[in-house]
């Protein structure tokens, strides 16, 4: 352990915006929601210091300049929304969770690096299953000892939540849950959403990753974080994260060792999603179909909202989700805070202006994705099939659910879009040199090193 802090304190003098970094993947998703953001802010502030210092700059590829420009949009949106503070609010939140993005995109520069980020989000990913689990077991056993007190907090920080958001000048629609994991987010669905982003990382690293040290760290948190998905009992989660596991399992075809090491986990979800199922049916003090009736209801009034009139059609109400909230409770009365539909929520925001900036995103990211997959080196293809993978994952859950509503939830959106950067600048050998890496050494050695792994169908 020692030597470990011994070797970390002289990596620290060498490159503090890169010890940085995995400090911030380590703690952002497991600190609360008003904290993380602010854990990127001083790293970003460590890594603009060191990075100015060796005479780099902060560069955006073509993923991070289109991220840019929607966020912009959304500053603006303020002038035409009813909630002119909040949606530049909005707006702005969306900047410094962007920081995420140049952060991961410029500081991950080599493959070594690369693999040492991925492991640390596999950590965290499986350090947040386990509390999820330990949730849903301690309501198991309140039941059955008829005894409310034995749960586990759930979420983690409701009780220091619920004194911050009071404080706050605005309202926080909050609560806790009885049956459903949160874990350290504030509610089940924002949890299935960085589980389910995070959870393809936890099986390439089981399946990819050489070193067995690693390997087993991964498997061991591919294993928590599955666990953690089906806590949440979510419906459009377990759809979500099978198609995602399918694509990383499709991938295998041509090489078996690898397919029969994944295949049990997938039979292990098979098996343990109905079982979450029946769980939150029996547990439902409501119609178990009645979310998904409200659901139909809420994207009923998004679509009248936006046809209302030419103003909402092509530049939305205005960023944030209160102008969304006040018109469906007020006009349709229902009384749901969002769209329950990332791209219905997208489209009332920000109409068709919006959401066009905000397709093109993913128009650029397919892109670059096709770059990573087409490198000189094939062996590149194990991480685009990562990428894609879990891409699909979040755009599935996103039919069901406003999917980047919280800053945990867009720090670990622009997470994805950051390495997926780095990777496509590590395959293509533009990356910037820090003191720790060469780029002519490093981009010859680490060609031959990552020959070694896989054959992908």
């Amino acid at each position: 352990m020692s030597s470990a802090i011994n070797r970390l304190k002289t990596e620290y003098r060498e490159n503090p915006s890169w010890v940085w970094l995995l400090f911030v993947l380590f703690l952002f998703p497991i600190l609360p929601e008003y904290i993380s953001p602010f854990i990127l802010f001083a790293g970003y502030i460590v890594f603009k210091k060191h990075w100015s210092s060796l005479g780099n700059k902060a560069l955006l590829g073509d993923i991070g300049k289109s991220i840019f420009v929607y966020t912009i949009f959304m500053v603006f949106s303020g002038i035409w929304s009813n909630t002119h503070i909040f949606s530049s609010l909005v707006g702005m939140l969306w900047m410094g969770c962007f920081l995420m993005y140049a952060y991961c995109a410029n500081a991950i520069n080599s493959v070594k690096k690369l693999k040492l980020a991925i492991t640390i989000i596999n950590i965290s990913s499986g350090i947040i299953g386990i509390i999820a689990i330990v949730e849903f077991i301690s309501f198991s056993i309140s039941l059955l000892a008829d005894n409310p007190a034995l749960r586990f907090p759930n979420p983690l920080y409701f009780d220091i939540n619920t004194a911050f958001f009071e404080r706050l000048p605005f309202e926080v629609v909050y609560k806790r849950y009885s049956s459903r994991a949160s874990a350290t987010f504030d509610n089940p669905l924002i949890l299935a959403t960085y589980l389910i982003i995070t959870t393809p990382f936890c099986a390439f690293g089981s399946i990819f990753f050489e070193h067995s040290k690693n390997r087993k760290i991964s498997r061991t948190c591919w294993v928590f974080s599955l666990a953690g998905i089906v806590a949440t009992t979510s419906r459009g989660a377990y759809i979500a994260i099978g198609l995602a596991l399918i694509i990383i399992l499709l991938s295998l075809t041509k090489n078996r060792n690898l397919f029969k090491k994944i295949l049990p986990f997938i039979i292990i979800m098979a098996v343990a999603i109905p079982i979450g199922l029946v769980i939150r049916y029996k547990n439902s003090s409501t119609d178990f179909l009645s979310s998904n009736t409200n659901r139909f209801d809420v994207w009923t009034g998004c679509f009248s909202i936006i046809t209302s009139n030419v103003k909402n059609a092509m530049i939305g109400v205005g960023a944030g989700t209160e102008n969304i909230h006040t018109l469906l409770r007020d006009i349709y009365h229902i009384d749901r805070t969002h769209a329950h539909n990332l791209f219905l929520e997208i489209l009332t925001e920000g109409g068709l202006i919006g959401t066009a900036l905000f397709v093109w995103m993913f128009v650029l990211t397919a892109k670059e994705l096709y770059n990573i997959s087409k490198s000189s080196n094939k062996s590149f293809t194990k991480y685009s099939v990562l990428y894609i993978s879990s891409l699909i994952g979040f755009l599935t859950m996103s039919l069901f659910e406003h999917t980047l509503q919280s800053p945990k939830e867009l720090m670990c959106f622009f997470m994805l879009f950051g390495v997926i950067d780095a990777t496509r600048r590590i395959a293509n050998n533009e990356i910037q040199a820090t003191p720790d890496v060469d780029t002519e050494y490093t981009f010859k050695y680490e060609q031959e090193e990552i020959k070694e792994t896989v054959d992908i169908a």
